[in-house]
């Protein structure tokens, strides 16, 4: 998932605030972009979202806090390797391997 579309979902849940970005003169920064805006910076020029530092700390904060997690939608071999089975019952299959004649 991207900064420019988690930004949206963090405001609406009242996680985050656009907070307006600082306006540089020259000589600028050598991250200054002139040509990217800032979404969580008021779309002010200076660096794209996916650049922000101060977003990116800010949701590193809420992740630690437990205010943000992030879970996929379907089974992780990673994270859930086995389905659940109902219960503690084994299932077995018994092969005979006795030869008739």
């Amino acid at each position: 998932m991207t900064y420019e579309d988690l930004l949206p979902s963090l405001i609406a849940n009242q996680r985050v605030v656009i907070t307006p970005g600082k306006i540089y003169q020259p000589p600028f920064p050598k991250w200054y972009d002139p040509n990217a805006t800032c979404t969580y910076h008021g779309n002010t020029l200076r660096h794209s979202i996916e650049k922000s530092l101060a977003l990116k700390y800010k949701v590193q904060h809420l992740i630690d806090a437990g205010w943000l997690t992030f879970q996929e939608d379907r089974p992780n071999v990673k994270t859930n390797p086995l389905t659940n089975s109902g219960g503690g019952v084994v299932n077995a299959i018994e092969l005979d391997r006795s030869r008739r004649s």
